[in-house]
């Protein structure tokens, strides 16, 4: 009886082995397709993930309404990055992530129904005091950079990627996922979903300039906030710092 009980043992140990290598053969071939272990002989490919942390704002804002200054965007993307031959400092790199868009502002929205919808942008009443106000758009993008990458460090090292000078303009589009706006005074807070006659999509350039580990990344809508003619005509722009690895 001791004797099938260390057979058992034993086959179910070797099972065990076997799974594990099966699964680290997996995870290595993942980590290949993703390039986060040591390059091979073919063109070499990195900044895969980028985060952006913007600082947001509009153009064409109505006399009266100003943005504050600390209005913090986000945006997170994965890139397919494509080196345009194996020893080429060109590289095409498309991408899909998610934005979010956000405003403090000193004004409000004003859906007025007489005639044709429109939603104008007015200056708070001076006898309101919120402590927050903000409009907030969040979308799924599809960017698109044209890399142009100074790579004369250390070839195939992590030196090569992170102290090579990098610029990154772009372009991306995106579709609206959802979009309120937020009050807050001493005692309540508001939301509000879905503003009337804002622009179900964006579109427009994007810029990213990177040395060593730092980026700084702007935006620039050519599309406004809402629908011609239907609102005030609002221009999204951003501009902060990135994080872009592997």
């Amino acid at each position: 009886m001791a004797t099938i009980i260390r057979e058992q043992k034993m086959r179910h140990i070797f099972t065990v082995l076997a799974i594990c290598l099966q699964l680290s053969g997996f995870s290595q071939g993942l980590f290949e397709y993703f390039k986060l272990t040591a390059a091979d002989d073919g063109p070499e490919k990195f900044d895969r993930i980028a985060v952006d942390f913007t600082l947001d704002s509009w153009m064409g804002l109505p006399a009266d309404v100003e943005t504050n200054v600390a209005s913090l965007g986000l945006n997170a993307c994965w890139y397919k990055d494509i080196p345009l031959g194996k020893k080429s400092r060109v590289a095409i790199a498309f991408g899909l992530g998610v934005g979010s868009h956000n405003v403090h502002h000193n004004g409000e929205f004003v859906h007025e129904t007489s005639g044709n919808s429109y939603t104008d942008l007015h200056p708070l009443s001076t006898t309101t005091e919120w402590k927050k106000n903000k409009f907030v758009a969040n979308y799924i993008d599809v960017p698109i950079e044209l890399r142009f990458r100074n790579m004369n460090i250390k070839p195939r090292s992590e030196d090569r990627r992170t102290k090579s000078f990098r610029f990154y303009p772009g372009f991306k589009v995106g579709a609206l996922l959802n979009n309120h706006v937020k009050w807050k005074d001493d005692e309540i807070k508001y939301k509000v979903y879905n503003i009337k006659n804002v622009l179900g999509y964006r579109y427009g350039v994007t810029l990213r300039v990177a040395f060593n580990k730092f980026a700084v990344f702007g935006f620039y809508s050519l599309s406004p906030l809402f629908e011609s003619g239907k609102g005030v005509e609002l221009y999204p722009i951003s501009i902060g710092v990135s994080w872009i690895r592997f």
